[in-house]
């Protein structure tokens, strides 16, 4: 047995690097096709035209996210009468998106994490579970009239091809297979056998930590206000877009940016690359630029926002991710 667990941890870690290798290859080769094709001259023309306020707005947008999300724990906790405050949750969000986003799990590492950080606050396993349980539906609940959205909106305008159409199809699917399966095993009616996420043994083991949820939270009022944090999320993310390309100068209707940063989203959410290189930066620039947007203006407004989504908050996010994990490890010890 030992000798078959070293064979696919080192067949986990292989395929890991390869993930990592990937993704780095092809954002380096939106960046220096997106350079060549939009002029780095113009390009870089527009980048001198940053101005403080700009950034500081996107700054505050991303800020908003993160108490937004915490915002959804505290609401599900203090109904289950765990006092914990929105500010005190703040950097337990930034965690869980740096290992959501650097882990590719399917939300699984970050959910994992959080499990971890809640024992280290001293929230009971039952509490903790809704709050994790109330967030992972109601961010499915929030992305599906979104999308729908997103879709009508692309449409409208003659911009809704097959390959977009695909990607909000396969989403919705993603998206209610897993607000679905959160849903049965938190309500006691379990998983199939055969379904996939049994035979991983953390996954095994969240879907048996949800199944001990505090009863009664899966109701609409308490689901709605956690949905509507949830969209304020994606909404202050798209927002974040909107601004940079504002001021690049481009002016580009609020749907369209939405419809750009969701597809982009459920890419690399959906994908298997850690933290969507490239692959997010290409879906994004791709519904930019169908919607009219220049390239010498869509790359880089993209990357300006992946730098304040992703690449600002990398640092700080190991760091509290660090701390959040050091914590649990102290507490038998200390048992």
């Amino acid at each position: 047995m030992p000798a078959v667990t070293r064979s696919i941890t080192a067949g986990a870690g292989r395929l890991a690097i390869a993930s990592w290798l990937l993704g780095l290859l092809l954002l380096v080769a939106v960046v220096v096709v997106g350079l060549h094709l939009g002029e780095i001259n113009q390009v870089v023309a527009l980048l001198g035209g940053l101005r403080l306020p700009w950034l500081l707005a996107a700054l505050a947008l991303q800020a908003a996210t993160y108490a937004c999300a915490a915002a959804v724990w505290q609401r599900v906790l203090t109904r289950a009468g765990q006092r914990q405050t929105v500010a005190g949750l703040m950097p337990l969000s930034l965690a869980k998106l740096f290992t959501d986003q650097a882990i590719p799990s399917g939300g699984l590492s970050g959910n994992i994490l959080f499990v971890h950080a809640m024992r280290r606050r001293g929230v009971p396993a039952a509490p903790a579970m809704a709050a994790l349980a109330v967030s992972m539906i109601s961010h499915c609940l929030a992305n599906l009239p979104l999308a729908l959205l997103v879709g009508i909106a692309l449409a409208r305008r003659g911009l809704l091809n097959p390959a977009l159409a695909a990607l909000l199809g396969a989403y919705a699917v993603f998206a209610m297979l897993i607000a679905s399966a959160v849903w049965a095993v938190v309500t006691g009616h379990g998983l199939p056998r055969w379904l996939p996420a049994r035979r991983f043994p953390r996954a095994a083991h969240l879907l048996d930590a949800l199944a001990r949820t505090t009863p009664g939270m899966l109701r609409w009022r308490v689901m709605l206000p956690a949905a509507a944090l949830q969209a304020a999320i994606v909404l202050c993310d798209a927002a974040t877009l909107w601004v940079m390309l504002w001021a690049l100068g481009q002016a580009v209707a609020p749907t369209l940016v939405l419809a750009a940063f969701l597809s982009a989203s459920m890419v690399m959410e959906m994908g298997p690359i850690p933290l969507g290189l490239g692959s997010f930066e290409a879906a994004c620039v791709g519904v930019l630029g169908l919607a009219g947007v220049p390239l010498a203006a869509a790359l880089p407004a993209t990357l300006l926002l992946r730098g304040f989504t992703l690449w600002l908050p990398m640092l700080p996010g190991l760091w509290l991710t660090r701390r959040e994990l050091r914590g649990v490890s102290r507490e038998p010890k200390a048992a």
